[in-house]
């Protein structure tokens, strides 16, 4: 009796972990002429159902993604550079069950940020591209106001201007790009959140987005508090499916 309950016990752990599987890889091994599987990081206060969208888009495309889901650290409010040590054992696993060389990853928000982190500690060859969804590169003025009273930390941190996690260097081994979101019809006076000079996508300015050497592909019509959706995906399927 006892030796059938251990059996079932094993046959019940072994379908979680295909179901696991299965739903953060889709596709089985890659092969050398399909796309790099994509990583996906959500952002800060946010978890990974953000990408609902995203996934079916992958999907259609035959991409290999994994949403992350962080174990290691605060999922939702962690600091950038604990996300980042997890990641490095992450983006691992994906090449290992992907079977490729290299993964592309899309950050939204502080997951940008995360990954900028990750990207200049590590000095890794192993991601070709990062694509930074309305990520507060050089911090978020919101988050100046409001930090002393922010409940999710000590993820606000990171958001602040001049954090460590805005100075991260660009990783020469991979290219990076932004999308930056501006709210269309303006909801308040004058383009946006009045809090924040210049165009904004209501929380962050699109000057933060853009700040630094990377190459942008241009603003979307998006409030930040909404997911990623199909406007953002036409901007850089041509990246993800490797026909740039």
């Amino acid at each position: 009796m006892k030796d059938k309950s251990v059996a079932t016990i094993a046959a019940l752990a072994v379908l979680i972990l295909t179901i696991y599987a299965s739903s953060s890889f889709p596709l089985a091994k890659g092969q050398p002429n399909t796309p790099l599987p994509v990583i996906l990081i959500h952002g800060y206060n946010q978890d990974r159902s953000i990408w609902s969208v995203w996934k079916g888009l992958l999907e259609s495309n035959g991409i290999p993604y994994h949403s992350v889901t962080f174990q290691q650290s605060d999922d939702a409010c962690g600091l950038a550079i604990d996300h980042a040590m997890e990641l490095e054992s992450l983006v691992q696993d994906v090449l290992q069950e992907t079977g490729h060389q290299q993964v592309n990853i899309v950050g939204y928000s502080k997951g940008g940020l995360d990954a900028r982190v990750y990207l200049d500690n590590s000095n890794t060859g192993d991601v070709a591209n990062l694509i930074m969804i309305a990520t507060p590169n050089e911090g978020s003025i919101l988050a100046d106001i409001y930090y002393p009273t922010d409940p999710c930390t000590p993820a606000v941190y990171d958001l602040l201007t001049g954090s460590e996690a805005t100075q991260a260097d660009i990783n020469p081994n991979t290219q990076y790009y932004t999308i930056s979101g501006i709210i269309y019809p303006n909801t308040w006076n004058g383009g946006g959140n009045p809090q924040i000079p210049g165009y904004d996508d209501g929380v962050v300015a699109v000057e933060s987005v853009e700040s630094e050497e990377y190459i942008n592909l241009g603003p979307t019509r998006h409030y930040h508090l909404h997911p990623p959706g199909q406007m953002e995906y036409d901007l850089v399927e041509h990246i993800l499916t490797g026909q740039r």
